[in-house]
């Protein structure tokens, strides 16, 4: 089964977790062949205001990633739009490691409209990374086999749901994504998921389900294999700019293979600064046995 089609969590952090402790490593380090780079990791939102930007110090390969221990709390980070007014400088959040944010909820990212995230760290060396991002334009989901609000039935022998959209506009893919809504729903079994009877099993909200789409693509499937929850489910579609659809289409097949590999559309370090916009017209159904 290809990766690059099946992805069950789909968070930015946890995918650039895999890649700090590794990047910059030709091989063990030593002090002729490590380099440590500043991390950034953040997807804006078409619409929100910025809600988080990550910064951090890569780790060494062979030393257990703590992002408490690596994380960069006194940086400058700003994101401001090019050729326009906006301009948020970010404050720190002291309970998430690494993790800045605006504190005017009123200051919107607006689709169609160019950032720059510039981050200045200070100690233990200064150092400036900086990425820009376009955000897609909106657009919309039309048509579902689906009905908004309805209920139904998980049946593997029925025909599978789909839904299209209309295409938006400076975007790198599509995203079609679920949202478990409902915190206590009971698990759908599957006897093949044996990961999820492990006792360190955390509970995904969000799936990511299709992994590299066709930039053209305006339809998918919701085949029922992906489907884990009962329970209140949402389904929604997003137009990801080139930075994470880049980012993501790189990483999915790399792994379990070389890491060190991928590109980063960064300045001065590594990591994602990319945007997305959400079809609007998401459906929400409830999922039932």
């Amino acid at each position: 089964m290809k990766r690059t089609i099946i992805m069950r969590t789909l968070s930015l952090s946890l995918l650039l977790t895999a890649v700090l402790a590794s990047s910059g490593c030709e091989e063990t380090p030593t002090a002729e062949t490590y380099r440590r780079e500043v991390v950034i990791s953040g997807v804006l939102t078409a619409g929100r205001s910025v809600d988080t930007i990550k910064v951090s110090w890569t780790g060494v390969v062979d030393q257990r990633y703590d992002l408490s221990a690596l994380a960069i709390t006194d940086a400058v980070v700003v994101v401001r739009e090019v050729g326009g007014t906006f301009a948020d400088t970010l404050v720190y959040d002291p309970s998430v490691p690494g993790r800045y944010f605006s504190p005017d909820t009123a200051r919107k990212i607006l689709p169609t409209r160019t950032y720059e995230l510039t981050v200045r760290t200070v100690t233990p060396e200064a150092r400036t990374v900086s990425a820009v991002t376009t955000v897609p334009d909106e657009f919309a989901i039309t048509t579902s086999t689906l009905t908004d609000g309805g209920t139904v039935k998980y049946d593997v022998t029925a025909p599978v749901h789909s839904f299209a959209w209309t295409p938006s506009a400076s975007y790198g893919t599509y995203l079609p994504t679920i949202t478990y809504l409902d915190s206590g729903a009971a698990m759908i079994p599957k006897i093949f998921y044996q990961d999820t009877l492990s006792a360190d099993f955390q509970r995904p909200d969000k799936v990511g389900y299709r992994i590299g789409l066709p930039p053209t693509q305006l339809s998918t499937e919701l085949p029922w294999i992906f489907l884990s929850y009962y329970g209140t489910v949402r389904f929604d579609v997003y137009a990801i700019d080139v930075n994470y659809s880049d980012f993501i289409n790189q990483y999915i097949p790399a792994q379990g293979g070389e890491l060190r590999e991928i590109r980063y559309r960064t300045v001065g370090g590594i990591g994602v600064f990319g945007s997305r916009t959400a079809a609007r017209n998401p459906i929400t159904v409830r999922l039932v046995p």
